[in-house]
């Protein structure tokens, strides 16, 4: 079984929101809050790994998470869970975003699939380093925790949807949100696509 878990909110998650990428914001305090629930909620899911995306919101979510379920449980950082590289939009206001480059906006509300971040990386590049990942917790074969970002759960629900990419502005998730996984024929149907992409 593996479980993915959103970072817990920052206050670029909040509005007027900022397009973070690969910006390291911390935790707030309700984030932090969101955090120790979520270590709650986790106490009798059986988790024995937490693998963790490398920017410091997830790393710190996983942290809180970690603590509250035990010290000796194992806490690996993963690069691949990160967010996408947001290139030029990082730091920036997506109101200013949508103002000043609305063509570009317009591309990646309506073609994600096709869509590059400028001076970034794709969507579909991030899908293929997240569900690599998700595919190796699998063939790990312990119950695990994935603490990554909102994008990369999104990619991850168009792939188990068999929607596309093209859906992804569609699949939602919030702060701190867990969301469990069901790993039969999971690798394999990674494994399967990855070839394909």
């Amino acid at each position: 079984m593996l479980y993915l878990a959103r970072h817990c909110q920052t206050d670029w998650n909040r509005e007027p929101a900022r397009c973070q990428g690969w910006a390291e914001t911390e935790l707030n305090e309700t984030g932090r809050g969101q955090a120790r629930d979520l270590g709650r909620a986790l106490e009798d899911r059986g988790i024995e790994l937490i693998v963790t995306s490398h920017l410091v919101r997830a790393r710190e979510t996983a942290r809180i998470v970690h603590e509250m379920l035990g010290a000796r449980l194992p806490l690996i950082v993963d690069p691949r869970l990160a967010e996408s590289h947001r290139g030029e939009w990082e730091t920036r206001r997506f109101s200013s975003i949508i103002r000043n480059q609305p063509e570009t906006w317009a591309h990646y509300h309506e073609h994600p699939e096709t869509f590059r971040f400028p001076g970034g990386e794709s969507l579909a590049a991030q899908q293929r380093r997240v569900l690599a990942c998700l595919r190796d917790c699998v063939l790990d074969g312990r119950t695990a925790l994935l603490v990554t970002h909102g994008g990369s759960i999104r990619l991850v629900r168009c792939f188990l949807d068999g929607k596309g990419i093209e859906a992804f502005h569609t699949a939602t998730t919030t702060p701190g949100e867990l969301h469990e996984i069901v790993t039969e024929r999971l690798a394999e149907d990674i494994a399967s696509y990855l070839e394909k992409s």
